[in-house]
């Protein structure tokens, strides 16, 4: 038995995309300002030359007087048309910089809804569409920070609102000081501590500020043990909890604390959506398909309840996801499956969810083990 090991969950990590755009655009502009100055220098000798045959400053014969003149005039010519289209060339450059340098103090002011044209040479179009890829992720977690920020008013208030109430009523004396109000009130806390300890978690997790405590654990008896906590919960419900793993024992480096989350997360979740009927939580060796990859534990809770509609199925694992009418009643949050997620990525696995009529509602998840049969 090796020493349990901690590691920090990684932030995500971002890719600079626009590291090949910028030097494709830095290769375009160099070589319009070289192309100019070669045509600049030519020309002014070939100017030169005129100038200084037409004074006499050289002796120049006549035919050779007649081929510089001509010579001069045609690349007089061309450096003007060479000016002209390079010229038109960096205003093709610098306006649509010029616009993304507008937009770009826009975005800084906090509008997020402002767009660039692809407009220009192919380095200045991608470097637009990256422009606008950026801005649409910012609108994006604009957005969703507003609406976190209302979520969790309307999860604090609920529980501050109904201590208030109790609170006030036993100063008032409305309520009898006995263990029943006392009792209600310590139950919101709970709620409350709870609900803090959860955004906690998320902010840790997203920051790359979790750490987890990895050890070798016996798989098999930690989901037979965290079904056994649910069992209570399953009864009141007249749901039939159930647990089913392998005969060989399968084992992880894992954070035993953190899959115990996980799995009771998922347990919850199912005996909410599934009043009197069956929840299974099943223990396996998943299949590999590439006999080369490592070999990952599989563990599935499975019920059957209302199917669950693609669109909602597709936002399964955000926050503050509601899988039933009802749970806005309850005391679930809407941040366990979130942190589910997370957690089990934080173990290098995956997580999903299918739902149909004919299976029902499956959760599935994996995990890396060390050893199976």
């Amino acid at each position: 038995m090796s020493r349990s090991r901690s590691s920090r969950v990684p932030a995500r990590a971002s890719t600079a995309r626009s590291a090949p755009v910028a030097r494709g655009l830095l290769v375009r502009v160099g070589l319009y300002w070289g192309t100019l100055f070669v045509l600049a220098v030519g020309s002014c000798t070939l100017t030169f030359w005129m100038l200084a045959s037409a004074t006499g400053i050289f002796n120049i014969g006549a035919q050779e007087l007649f081929f510089i003149r001509g010579l001069g005039l045609v690349a007089l010519g061309l450096g003007a048309v060479g000016i002209f289209f390079i010229v038109g060339a960096l205003r093709r450059v610098t306006l649509p910089i010029r616009e993304m340098m507008t937009s770009a103090e826009h975005i800084a002011q906090g509008d997020y809804s402002v767009r660039v044209r692809e407009q220009g040479p192919r380095e200045l179009r991608s470097l637009a569409r990256l422009f606008n890829h950026m801005a649409e992720q910012l609108n994006n977690n604009d957005a969703a920070r507003r609406t976190l920020i209302g979520n969790i008013a309307n999860e604090l208030r609920t529980p501050l609102t109904m201590l208030q109430e109790n609170i006030e009523g036993l100063l008032d004396g409305n309520f009898a000081r006995d263990d029943a109000h006392l009792n209600l009130i310590l139950g919101e806390t709970i709620r409350l501590a709870h609900l803090v300890d959860q955004m906690r978690m998320l902010a840790l997790a997203e920051s790359g500020g979790l750490i987890l405590q990895r050890e070798p654990t016996d798989l098999n008896a930690l989901v037979r043990e965290t079904v056994a906590l649910y069992h209570r919960d399953a009864s009141a419900r007249h749901a039939n909890l159930h647990a089913i793993v392998p005969e060989a024992s399968l084992t992880g480096n894992v954070d035993p604390a953190r899959i115990q989350q996980v799995i009771g997360i998922l347990i919850d979740d199912a005996l909410r959506a599934n009043l009197k009927s069956d929840v299974r939580v099943e223990l396996s060796q998943a299949r590999r398909l590439d006999l080369n990859a490592p070999p990952r534990a599989q563990i599935e809770v499975a019920y059957r309840a209302a199917v669950i509609e693609p669109e909602r199925l597709r936002g399964y694992f955000d926050r503050f996801y509601q899988n039933d009418a009802d749970r806005a009643e309850t005391s679930e949050s809407g941040l366990g499956l979130a942190i589910a997620k997370l957690l089990v990525r934080a173990h290098d696995g995956e997580i999903a969810v299918t739902s149909d009529a004919r299976s029902g509602t499956l959760v599935k998840f994996t995990l890396p083990i060390e050893k199976g049969d």
